[in-house]
């Protein structure tokens, strides 16, 4: 007991069980925190094009690196089909000589 509280000890029981309930929510009162918001998808990616924020600097730094790997692969990819082609325009070639 602190020697400097000037109420008296009922008071100081009131005041912590006030307290007690507001923290635990035992008195009923529920907040109400509202509805969630959807954003739609067009003004999300709008929003990430602006470079205002890290957040979509980081986004369109990503996004390069996944179109950097994309474009390679369909390069190799065409790559391939162009030795596969040329392979086969060798042996057609070389089996009618």
């Amino acid at each position: 007991m602190s020697q400097f509280c000037t109420m008296p000890a009922g008071e100081r029981k009131k005041c912590a069980a006030a307290i007690c309930r507001e923290v635990h929510g035992t008195n009923g009162d529920v907040m109400d925190l509202g509805k969630k918001l959807s954003t739609p998808k067009d003004i999300m990616l709008e929003e990430l094009s602006l470079l205002s924020n890290r957040g979509s600097r980081l986004f369109k730094m990503r996004q390069r690196r996944s179109d950097k790997y994309t474009f390679e692969s369909i390069q190799n990819e065409a790559n391939a089909q162009l030795n596969v082609n040329s392979d086969l325009n060798v042996l057609e070639n070389l089996s009618s000589s």
